[in-house]
């Protein structure tokens, strides 16, 4: 007679996926198991055009070297991260990388990355690192469709074969805004390994993620138990309505995109009912930090509760319920004012951490050790749930 299967227990599966992902070199943080739930990737040039199907090989990204002398990244004949003007990105574009605080050069920073990645981890006492682009990032801007997916498929390719190739690198898959397309996208970068699907929270080009349209791509992750990170960054030309597009000065429109961006795009999964309609979809909001979620979700039950029955009438549940029940905010500012009491108003649920780096303002090699130092008196069990075992619910991850 077979044997009945034993059942694990919550506390089992956290000691089971740490004892399986623990790096055994770290240099610091060793008694807490830790996943940065935002780190960067700084891409070689090929890393979009090295898997790039041959019928876009005229159309393929291009590096050069805009006026200022610094390194950018052609496409669709526009400058990546867009140099100036309403919205503009980072003005010495991409060559600031910055592992271990350096300021290094493009082609420096991008070696660095492929070669000390678990290196820095090490150094900055982290197990697992989860893996957003840097210049992918901004291939949701690209107008032509086609030329988007083919990119996506391209970026996923490399990140699976030339830069995530052990378990301590996990992946997100990027996705063009088509939704057949993204549902087919997803499905493939599953099979490959991809353990979660990362967007932008603007509307780019036009395209309202939280409509009806989008259920198939929803339903595809929840089926695949696949959790969407949402990530902003400056620099675009077709993010419609952004917040950015009021300043033309870079740490002005720096300062409002993250934040802002991040809060229309949980409002619109909350308020559209993305979140009813399913409900074992969990969406992590990375490098916007942490303390206006409390505010905003204040701010959506207050308008539930005073606003006419029929305008709220996808929701069952009080916003701030949705939020609790799928959503984790990644805290990437150890020193932001009011995080402490932000975690104790979601009871040491719903947030983790991430470092954002290696970009200008992460907290770097030295984020979980701020953590620790400026939060001496957070309990044992809230910085565990911190550290990893929130970002472990959330990713549904597995030994």
């Amino acid at each position: 007679m077979a044997k009945a299967a034993v059942k694990t227990t919550a506390e089992e599966h956290y000691q089971a996926v740490a004892a399986s992902h623990r790096s055994d070199s770290k240099k610091t943080a060793k008694e807490f198991f830790v996943i940065d739930a935002d780190r960067h990737v700084i891409e070689p040039p090929e890393a979009l055009t090295k898997y790039l199907d041959e019928e876009f090989e005229k159309e393929a990204p291009k590096l050069v070297t805009d006026n200022q002398g610094s390194p950018r990244i052609m496409m669709e004949g526009r400058l990546y991260q867009k140099p100036r003007g309403y919205g503009g990105g980072r003005l010495e574009g991409c060559g600031d990388q910055r592992p271990r605080g350096e300021s290094l050069p493009y082609e420096e920073a991008y070696k660095h990355s492929l070669t000390y990645r678990d290196e820095d981890m090490d150094m900055g006492g982290v197990d697992i690192g989860i893996w957003f682009p840097t210049m992918g990032l901004f291939i949701p801007d690209i107008i032509n469709l086609e030329l988007q997916y083919a990119l996506a498929r391209a970026y996923n390719d490399w990140m699976v074969n030339d830069f995530a190739t052990n378990r301590r690198h996990i992946w997100c898959a990027t996705i063009p805004l088509k939704p057949e397309w993204a549902v087919e996208e997803i499905k493939r970068c599953h099979k490959l390994g991809a353990t979660a699907v990362w967007m932008r929270p603007n509307v780019m080009n036009n395209v309202h993620y939280w409509e009806e349209s989008w259920d198939q791509v929803w339903k595809t992750m929840t089926d695949l138990g696949m959790a969407l990170l949402f990530h902003e960054a400056t620099g675009t030309y077709n993010a419609t309505y952004s917040t950015d597009y009021k300043y033309d000065k870079y740490w002005l429109a720096h300062v409002v995109s993250h934040p802002c961006e991040m809060a229309t795009g949980m409002c619109g999964l909350i308020g559209y009912g993305v979140l009813e309609r399913h409900p074992t979809l969990q969406v992590l909001f990375c490098e916007a930090g942490a303390t206006w979620v409390p505010y905003f979700l204040f701010r959506m039950d207050e308008h539930v509760a005073g606003r006419p029955r029929s305008e709220t009438a996808e929701l069952t549940i009080d916003p701030s319920e949705y939020f609790r029940r799928q959503c984790t905010i990644c805290s990437f500012e150890p020193a932001e004012a009011l995080l402490q009491e932000t975690v104790q108003w979601f009871s040491g649920r719903n947030m983790g951490l991430t470092s954002d780096y290696p970009h200008w303002d992460s907290s770097g090699v030295s984020g979980v050790e701020m953590y620790i130092e400026l939060y001496p008196d957070m309990e044992e069990w809230q910085r565990e749930r911190f550290f990893s075992r929130n970002v472990i619910d959330a990713l549904n991850l597995q030994p």
